[in-house]
């Protein structure tokens, strides 16, 4: 990336992380990122344990979350916002970008509305690449 196009996106990754920090959920996502980005593997249980909602956890354990992330995270390597599509209060999207795997990755992050605004989804997939070929073929 040319050194315009990455000053380019500073002014744009600034007004995201100023828009995660006004939300609850925002909040939820930028520590679970941080952690998650530092592979410390005790530090990302414990924030699982204490964040995520009981009835999610009863649905799949903070230990097997623990391993799909941190399996995520060998293969894909550390991930970055790319841009915030939405955000409220209690839920925001956002499109993230990973060190070791091209394109893009769809996150979805909703925390329930009462203190402690506990996550109560959370959502982490690629993106599918539009198929230009097609498209063209298409028209």
């Amino acid at each position: 990336m040319s050194d315009a196009n990455e000053q380019a996106q500073q002014p744009q990754q600034s007004v995201d992380v100023i828009t995660l920090r006004k939300s609850q959920a925002g909040m939820r996502f930028i520590a679970q990122m941080h952690i998650y980005n530092t592979a410390n593997a005790d530090r990302l249980r414990t924030f699982i344990t204490d964040s995520y909602y009981e009835n999610l956890l009863a649905q799949t354990s903070a230990d097997d979350r623990l391993d799909a992330l941190l399996a995520q995270a060998a293969d894909i390597g550390k991930v970055k916002v790319k841009q915030v599509l939405a955000a409220n209060e209690y839920h925001v999207a956002v499109i993230m970008e990973a060190e070791k795997q091209p394109g893009y990755f769809y996150t979805e992050v909703k925390v329930e509305e009462d203190y402690p605004h506990k996550i109560i989804h959370y959502m982490f997939q690629p993106m599918q690449p539009v198929n230009t070929s097609q498209s063209e073929a298409d028209q």
